[in-house]
């Protein structure tokens, strides 16, 4: 019998593979919640039985497709992120998340904040590892997520430690201002980065969400260059001293992940 291929590349549904489309199903629905869903909402939004979707889960995570958090929330898990390093970052990308994803998830649970570490790819910084944070006003966030390459405490790390050449190319391009502290004038832009490269690490004042404030810091290599960068974002309503315990917190993390790479 010939199988031939639907024209937009699709075949119907009889031609598939049941299991497979239940699995799909799943991680579609899971995909959809950043903080994970547990097997009854799992089996109810995939219009499946509670043992299916029992059955399906635990094969997930045994191949670390999903991962199961403390509540026995499933979340996505970093096999699919080394599934997309195949296609766009390549073997570096998984393992800067393999390795950030103890630390932060330290974070997360002793500080209360959402982090993340992100890397540049050809012209856009992605979010490849994420760890949520436990307060009730931690700020969200998707592995996988793509964000400004000008604005936000990670992306300027990444962007500041970029070869000169790349980076006159990416401040040729017309820069979107997010907010009214968004720098989007490239001489602005490249003083900031200097500053960043100095100080070694980088402070977003709301460029992005005026709500929003964020440190971040630079995960190098053993060879010592910028791999990626970790970043903590946070609220702008806090302290002084918060802020300051913040930016040491997401230092301290990014020598840590630079340690396990």
């Amino acid at each position: 019998m010939s199988c031939q291929p639907m024209p937009n590349g699709t075949s119907p549904p009889s031609n598939r593979n049941p299991a497979i489309e239940k699995m799909m199903a799943i991680l579609a629905e899971i995909e959809r919640q950043p903080n994970g869903l547990p097997l009854g909402k799992v089996a109810e939004a995939a219009s499946v039985t509670r043992s299916t979707a029992y059955r399906i889960l635990n094969s997930l995570v045994a191949h670390g497709m999903l991962r199961q958090l403390e509540n026995a929330h499933f979340v996505l898990g970093s096999r699919l992120l080394s599934l997309a390093d195949s296609v766009t970052l390549g073997a570096s990308g998984a393992r800067v998340a393999a390795a950030a994803q103890p630390v932060i998830d330290r974070i997360s649970k002793g500080l209360g904040e959402t982090a993340k570490v992100t890397v540049y790819d050809r012209g856009v910084v992605l979010v490849v590892a994420i760890s949520l944070g436990r307060k009730t006003r931690a700020l969200q966030a998707q592995t996988g997520e793509q964000l400004p390459v000008h604005a936000g405490a990670g992306s300027k790390v990444l962007l500041a430690n970029l070869p000169a050449e790349e980076l006159s190319f990416l401040l040729q391009r017309k820069l979107p201002r997010y907010t009214r502290r968004t720098l989007t004038d490239p001489d602005r832009l490249r003083a900031e980065l200097d500053l960043v490269r100095a100080q070694g690490w980088s402070h977003d004042p709301g460029e992005f969400d005026l709500a929003v404030q964020a440190f971040a810091a630079p995960i190098r290599s053993r060879q010592g260059d910028v791999v990626a960068a970790i970043s903590l974002p946070y609220f702008a309503d806090v302290s002084k001293d918060y802020e300051k315990s913040i930016l040491e917190t997401a230092s301290r993390a990014a020598k840590d992940i630079g340690a396990a790479l």
